[in-house]
């Protein structure tokens, strides 16, 4: 059963899909032309150290949403809709630099379980997971389900799981863990999700939203300023990374 935090962040996913119209068992087509060009809200893809996965930088109305973009493509659609989820559930300033773990759902921090839940539903609403499903998924539905949101198999099942959907769950992770999904993407050959991320030349780094153009962010990114306290936004430090983005100016 769903505790207070997973209720509320999926609450506020959907209240987001209805907000915007959007249909609510379709996946969505790009989550960062969602926020971008829908939400006006500018998000940085940046190469950040291995083990950060995102960033929501607040200061009272501005939002500077980050996300490493050297991580996999379903990850940094998850990073992305977690950070939306901080801003969407009203979290302050104090959020700090999410890390892998914290992604994965290894977190007790109830704002971290919203924005978890918040990412989720947006990406995969349950409306749209229990329609693709004819019973207890085997391994070809949760990779299938994968395919279809744009996530990772292991971020399917746990949906799954959440949801209430199988009964298999031990089973199925055992065998994601052992290798076994890798083969079942390889024989369905499921047609990826094409979105900008996924077109992303992670050479090209650090991608900013059209928004931040003329910014001191931007004119870092292009050589054109010294690298000065924007260095910190994008260091090798975690509380770099945060504390760093107080001083861009955009």
């Amino acid at each position: 059963m769903a505790g207070k935090d997973t209720n509320t962040g999926a609450k506020r996913a959907r209240e987001l899909r209805d907000e915007l119209g959007l249909a609510v068992d379709e996946p969505l087509a790009c989550i960062l032309t969602l926020i971008e060009e829908r939400l006006d809200l500018p998000v940085i893809l940046s190469v950040l150290p291995e083990g950060i996965a995102g960033c929501c930088w607040r200061d009272e109305d501005r939002v500077l949403l980050w996300v490493n973009g050297t991580q996999a493509d379903v990850r940094q659609r998850f990073t992305l809709a977690h950070e939306l989820g901080h801003v969407r559930c009203g979290h302050d300033a104090s959020i700090a630099v999410d890390s892998f773990e914290t992604i994965s759902g290894r977190t007790t921090d109830a704002r971290e379980i919203q924005a978890n839940a918040f990412a989720a539903e947006l990406l995969a609403p349950s409306d749209g997971v229990r329609s693709a499903l004819d019973g207890d998924p085997s391994l070809d539905d949760v990779v299938l389900l994968a395919a279809r949101f744009g996530i990772s198999t292991i971020a399917a099942l746990y949906r799954l799981n959440t949801l209430g959907l199988t009964a298999r769950y031990g089973t199925l992770k055992r065998e994601i863990e052992e290798g076994l999904a890798d083969a079942v993407w390889e024989r369905l050959a499921p047609p990826p999700l094409e979105d900008a991320i996924a077109k992303l030349d992670v050479e090209l780094l650090p991608r900013l939203s059209p928004a931040l153009a003329g910014s001191a962010l931007a004119a870092l990114a292009s050589g054109a300023t010294s690298v000065g306290d924007a260095a910190s936004a994008a260091g090798c430090e975690p509380d770099q990374l945060a504390s760093g983005a107080l001083t861009i100016r955009v």
